[in-house]
């Protein structure tokens, strides 16, 4: 299968530009032989913020104009920025994980819609570790991770801060996940890349991330679950890029990732679920309990 990784520039809160550049790079992914094209997280504004101080404080009081004018951007299932990217990809014959700001149920959230190569919507998911400490404070997040078949290969979808996570990788392959798709928001250091690369070896999945390109950002990528052949451990990286603009291509080899996953001992092979309760304990402790951005513009 192969993966068009887009690592483009968006332009900050034009959800009409950006809807352009997607048609033309999905065109341009197409002619290349992509069979799926993924974008980098909130591609429909360009995960801009309402104004500059938002990343570090969303909730000003004096800036509820731009907030709200900011809101309004989210677009619906049914908008022509679903119905044309829909369309392109029936065009096209190519599948495309399509992401933006989309309209909730209870408000506007971070999404990623997978679509088939038909132009029909496959999977809708919505970032579950949104960024509270920051932007995405104004967001909504959601509340589970899915998964659905594209080609015969079932996939499964986190966005950025997910990553960050090890249960999101892993209640995606528990839940059938062979291929793992990361829209990503941010810079890129070796600590992030290697927390792909861990998911993969872990989880026994391929994974790939695109990212916006910049300086310290970039390095969209790709890796393999496989490490060990014949010959010994091998290089699971598929692809490494640079930090400048590109649409990527990144190939998995889907039949000897599933000869893998049936011999090898990682993933859901010998896990001691009974010992593993304290994971769904809500409670949080010190060192990490942190006050909620919201909370504390209404204590202040």
């Amino acid at each position: 299968m192969k993966i068009a990784l887009v690592q483009k520039k968006a332009v900050p809160n034009d959800v009409k530009a950006n809807l352009d550049l997607a048609v033309r790079y999905m065109e341009e992914a197409g002619r290349a032989g992509a069979d799926l094209v993924l974008f980098p997280e909130m591609w429909s504004i360009g995960y801009a913020p309402p104004f500059p101080e938002a990343f570090d404080d969303p909730f000003q009081k004096e800036r509820e104009k731009e907030r709200k004018a900011w809101i309004s951007q989210a677009v619906g299932e049914d908008s022509a920025y679903i119905r044309t990217l829909r369309e392109t990809a029936k065009r096209l014959s190519v599948g495309a994980v399509i992401t933006g700001m989309y309209e909730g149920e209870k408000g506007p959230q971070n999404e990623a819609f997978l679509i088939g190569r038909e132009g029909e919507i496959l999977l809708r998911y919505a970032k579950v570790h949104t960024c509270d400490f920051s932007l995405e404070a104004l967001l909504q997040s959601g509340t589970s991770f899915e998964t659905a078949e594209f080609d015969g290969v079932r996939i499964g979808i986190m966005i950025c801060y997910d990553r960050e996570f090890p249960e999101s990788a892993r209640v995606l392959m528990l839940k059938g996940a062979e291929l793992i798709l990361v829209p990503n928001a941010c810079d890129m250091n070796p600590a992030r890349l290697h927390q792909l690369e861990a998911r993969a070896f872990e989880n026994m999945t391929g994974i790939a991330m695109a990212n916006y390109p910049g300086r310290g950002w970039g390095q969209s990528c790709a890796f393999s679950p496989v490490v060990f052949g014949e010959d010994g451990y091998q290089d699971p990286t598929i692809l490494m890029a640079s930090e400048e603009e590109g649409i990527l291509m990144a190939e998995f080899p889907i039949e000897e990732i599933r000869e893998y996953r049936k011999n090898e001992t990682w993933g859901n092979a010998y896990r001691k679920t009974g010992a593993y309760e304290k994971l769904l304990d809500p409670a949080v402790e010190e060192p990490f309990i942190r006050t909620p951005l919201t909370k504390e513009k209404e204590e202040g």
